[in-house]
């Protein structure tokens, strides 16, 4: 097996970790898990960076879902689930806290597009997922 070596400072806080140095340990990381998804690495596929496929497929071995809800979608779709439950009224979704260092949006370019589009191929056909925008 490949070994994989993610070019990711000691200390986060290091000066010398910039926006460039970012996108370049990410990148790596995207060729790392094309592979782990594959089952190419002795790593276990961790379930936070699985594909939306294959959790689903785990989650049909126990019971098919009810309902598969798309991320455009979700205000509409979690309000009409909950009237549907007898939830009442539904607190708003608070919005992520951003990442750090650097939000993908500081480093997101075509390259790593094609990455991810290669590392999670099948989510994007069939989920039929568009390039990534930040908003």
């Amino acid at each position: 097996m490949r070994r994989y070596k993610l070019p990711l400072p000691e200390d986060p806080q290091d000066a010398g970790y910039d926006k460039a140095a970012h996108r370049t340990a990410f990148a790596a990381f995207l060729q790392f898990l094309k592979a782990n998804l594959a089952g190419q690495t002795a790593i276990r596929v961790d379930p936070d960076w699985a594909t939306q496929s294959k959790t689903l497929e785990g989650f049909a071995e126990f019971a098919l879902p009810d309902v598969v809800i798309r991320e455009g979608d979700i205000a509409t779709d979690i309000e009409r689930l909950a009237l549907q439950a007898g939830a009442g009224d539904l607190p708003d979704i608070p919005p992520l806290a951003d990442d750090m260092p650097f939000t993908l949006a500081d480093i997101y370019d075509a390259d790593i597009e094609k990455r991810a589009r290669s590392a999670y191929a099948r989510d994007y056909v069939t989920f039929g997922f568009g390039d990534w925008s930040p908003g």
